[in-house]
């Protein structure tokens, strides 16, 4: 399954990725703040951390959308959670890293003693991220709401013309139903005057044939 599977192909294109963010670090780290390469480092860990960032996030939704049906891709509840945890482990790698990087800007409010302010710790910016990350989150969500409440609109709107159609329907059916029945009600009763005439003339011409009979 480790050679089928999408998510192990994945997951080793991420595993190279976080070992190359490792390397940069190292690299990082072994540089003098004076030194111009560390802030290229430093914007290169950071792409990485995003693009990392943002593959990881496909994976979690992949994972999810998997424990809904697991029969239906061979997958076990302990495959499930197995996933889980790779993508919430390399998340933190690429988060620590890049909260490394971020952390060792100088900050835009310097002390007097030339570190960072205290108002704007390491922390801080991890959480603006998080924020930021579970704000882009919300949105897609509204968003989708938004389409199916349209969906659901336009569905109601078809049906509501469906319904006012099957009401026309109904009544011109219940219109030409009560004019077959004015007709037959029409013909049962000049049936029944036609009957009785014929039944007058009956008896006229037997009236008259008997009348001859007796006088003739």
């Amino acid at each position: 399954m480790a050679q089928q599977d999408p998510f192990y192909l994945i997951k080793q294109e991420l595993s190279d990725s976080v070992t190359g963010l490792q390397q940069k670090m190292s690299r990082f780290h072994g540089l003098t703040s004076a030194n111009p390469e560390r802030k290229v480092l430093a914007a290169a860990v950071q792409a990485g951390c995003d693009d990392i960032a943002w593959q990881v996030r496909e994976l979690e939704g992949a994972v999810e959308r998997a424990s809904e049906n697991p029969s239906r891709f061979n997958l076990t509840i302990e495959e499930l959670g197995s996933r889980r945890r790779w993508t919430t482990a390399t998340n933190k790698q690429s988060i620590g890293c890049c909260n490394v990087v971020v952390c060792d800007r100088p900050s835009p409010f310097p002390t007097p003693s030339s570190r960072p302010s205290p108002l704007f710790p390491c922390c801080a910016v991890a959480c603006c991220r998080q924020q930021d990350e579970d704000l882009t989150d919300i949105e897609e969500a509204v968003v989708r709401i938004g389409r199916v409440g349209r969906q659901i609109g336009e569905e109601l709107e078809d049906q509501g013309r469906l319904i006012d159609e099957l009401d026309s329907d109904v009544d011109t059916t219940t219109s030409r139903l009560k004019a077959a029945q004015k007709k037959i009600a029409d013909i049962i009763r000049k049936s029944g005057n036609t009957k009785q005439l014929l039944i007058i003339g009956i008896l006229i011409v037997v009236l008259i044939i008997l009348s001859v009979f007796v006088f003739y």
